[in-house]
């Protein structure tokens, strides 16, 4: 039996929860004995229970569940492997398997709150010693990872997010995309992900008749009441799948415009629907999106200014490419792949 801590199943999905929800729909297709721990909380959603083997263990939620009632009942069954897909580990639970998306509180520490950063920092010098091994989504954090853990390059094993590729998604023609005026951003509003950036550059432009529709939680640090007269910028807040869905298929193309990612799955989302990309080059970004993107500098806005300008008064020469390249990208994110990687690593190093 594997057990996965499945306290993401009651969070609000963003990247992490839907990177692991979609890892753990493949793994139950291979291994049938799999069973998901999630703290006494409503579930995100209720018809995961039809999907999944959940059971409810302990009487708290949050980190004191993760490191104290996850633990504790683990070791009443005799130290099952866990795997932890998003989050943190157990601390000193030696037989799991952990995911480190990104090492972004090393490299940015600002953006992140002291205790956070205490708490993560830990729990990684610890974990990295102990547990069997460590997930990451891109070669670009697992470098980041020994760089900063000094963690033996075997024991770093590369899970890439993987994109649904049966998800009905109905793809828009480039001439029909060219009569739209929507350019899209999905994100945080926090520093990392950069959109106070695009959303002064583009306010500083000379594009007109556009308007940018950004989609995604408010973070700490920002505040949209400044931007809140101009009718020109569009704050939808989170979105259903469904809702995100048609954004992709509405938008004229979509812009990625963050400083740090281990991965960055919403230009690949992007991709399914046609839908031409102008992306960061920096981090993880660019190998990712390969050649099915658009560059810029995110932080020259003068740099972003002209690239989006080129491409929306040469989106009918430079779009196509874009979106070939595009439907080829995704071939390489198949989460059957991703699936065997799994289990032939934990098949290899289980007790």
């Amino acid at each position: 039996m594997i057990y996965i801590n499945a306290r993401f199943l009651t969070q609000r999905k963003t990247g992490v929860q839907q990177y692991a929800l979609v890892l753990c729909r493949e793994l139950v297709k291979h291994v049938p004995d799999v069973c998901f721990l999630t703290p006494n909380s409503e579930l995100i959603d209720s018809k995961l229970k039809s999907e999944f083997n959940i059971l409810s263990i302990g009487s708290r939620n949050g980190h004191f569940w993760e490191q104290i009632e996850l633990p504790r009942y683990l070791k009443s069954i005799g130290n099952p492997m866990l795997l932890c897909f998003t989050g943190l580990s157990p601390l000193f639970y030696k037989n799991c398997y952990f995911t480190i998306h990104d090492m972004s509180l090393y490299a940015f520490p600002k953006w992140f709150r002291l205790a956070y950063r205490a708490m993560y920092k830990l729990n990684y010098a610890v974990q990295s010693k102990f547990a069997r091994g460590i997930f990451t989504v891109s070669e670009y954090s697992k470098t980041e990872i020994i760089k900063y853990l000094s963690v033996d390059p075997n024991k770093v094993t590369v899970l890439r997010n993987s994109i649904v590729r049966d998800m009905k998604c109905e793809k828009v023609e480039l001439a029909e995309r060219a009569l739209k005026n929507e350019i899209l951003l999905v994100g945080t509003l926090e520093p990392r992900k950069n959109i106070e950036f695009v959303i002064n550059a583009f306010l500083s432009s000379e594009i007109k008749n556009h308007k940018l529709v950004v989609v995604g939680g408010m973070g700490s640090a920002f505040s949209k009441t400044s931007y809140s007269q101009n009718e020109n910028i569009v704050f939808c807040g989170y979105l259903s799948d469904e809702e995100l869905q048609k954004k992709y298929h509405d938008a004229l193309l979509f812009v990625y415009p963050s400083l740090y990612e281990g991965f960055g799955l919403p230009p690949l989302e992007a991709m399914q629907y046609g839908c031409p990309v102008l992306a960061s080059n920096r981090a993880s970004i660019p190998e990712v999106c390969g050649d099915a993107a658009y560059y810029f500098d995110p932080e020259n806005a003068s740099e972003f200014s002209e690239k989006l300008c080129e491409l929306i008064e040469h989106y009918e020469e430079l779009s196509p490419t874009l979106v070939r390249n595009g439907y080829l990208r995704l071939e390489q994110f198949d989460v059957h792949v991703v699936i065997s990687k799994l289990l032939d690593v934990i098949s290899e190093r289980k007790i």
